[in-house]
């Protein structure tokens, strides 16, 4: 029972230890709702699918550069060198962002009946824009430390390029700032287009109100994460609270999948089913197959644009 005493949650080997447990275990139901986003019963699109995984490869590239933090740079986390904190944050936003950008098209699309993007049915469209983002991404992180060998882990990110002072240990820098709020604004968007793809204009399956309404989880992660960035991750009881929300999420997402796909008769031993989109597939087929645009930078610049606001007065506010 000591573990659980309020105390421990000012103890970073208890965060750590918490962390340890929590995070590896959150993995199992998460692949289990990646496995059912790709079930034609949940009818998800495409390139949300894609863009889920890609999340998934960004969590499990992220394991090795903490590891290589702490051991070659004594680093606590990567909030302590930013260029590679800032190669996260855009890993992620590039997954958010893709799967809020893929539900965003496709919902408009079918509540206009106006012909769908090629994201919706294919996932060609998706991965090669994530390709491109991530190696955006793998590109700035090989330039900050070929170009700073000796010191890479002391490096600001861009030369310290739109910040006003030199980072504190912890410190988020303006850009990074962007990208965090800029990832936040799209999870939202993302979560209304998950509530409107149950509607009857689209999927007709209510199980997808109740998936968005199972993300609240990771919307409190969301605000963990900008408090904890806020006092520069020296709040020890929020990063214990970090993996546990991180679980919590990650098992009522996997529910809210698995309740979609029943809604729509998957059944694990029936592994001949022929299951098509009925609700997606015909309105591409009478519009002629795929017309509509998969991106739209409109959106992308508004949705940078705000995390440019919000990053303004957040790095004002870091103490």
């Amino acid at each position: 029972m000591d573990m659980f005493k309020v105390s421990s949650l000012s103890d970073p080997a208890f965060a750590g230890a918490v962390a340890s447990k929590l995070y590896p275990a959150s993995m199992l139901p998460t692949l289990g709702e990646a496995y059912f986003r790709t079930q034609n019963e949940m009818e998800c699109p495409r390139g949300a699918v894609v863009a889920f995984f890609a999340q998934i490869a960004t969590i499990v590239i992220s394991i090795p550069m903490i590891s290589i933090a702490k051991r070659t740079a004594g680093m606590s986390s990567l909030l302590e060198i930013d260029w590679l904190h800032f190669i996260e944050a855009f890993m992620f936003w590039s997954s958010i962002h893709v799967q809020c950008m893929s539900f965003r098209q496709s919902v408009r699309a079918m509540e206009k009946h106006e012909p769908l993007p090629k994201s919706t049915i294919e996932y060609s469209p998706m991965v090669i824009k994530v390709l491109i983002l991530y190696c955006s991404a793998f590109v700035v992180g090989l330039g900050h430390y070929f170009a700073n060998q000796s010191s890479w882990h002391k490096v600001q990110l861009f030369a310290g390029l739109g910040n006003k002072k030199t980072l504190l240990p912890g410190e988020v820098s303006f850009l990074t700032w962007i990208f965090h709020w800029s990832m936040i604004v799209d999870f939202f968007v993302l979560l209304r287009c998950m509530w409107r793809w149950g509607d009857v204009d689209c999927t007709n399956n209510c199980k997808w109100k109740v998936y968005a309404q199972l993300h609240v989880p990771a919307c409190i992660i969301n605000g963990v994460v900008v408090m904890n960035h806020l006092r520069r991750d020296r709040i020890v009881a929020l990063k214990a609270l970090h993996p546990v929300l991180v679980f919590i999420s990650s098992v009522a997402t996997f529910l809210g999948s698995y309740a979609i796909v029943k809604e729509k008769g998957w059944n694990v031993n029936d592994s001949k089913r022929k299951v098509r989109w009925s609700s997606i597939l015909v309105t591409a087929e009478r519009e002629g197959h795929i017309k509509s645009r998969d991106w739209d930078m409109k959106y992308t610049s508004e949705s940078i644009a705000i995390g440019a606001a919000l990053a303004f007065i957040s790095s004002r506010f870091t103490v």
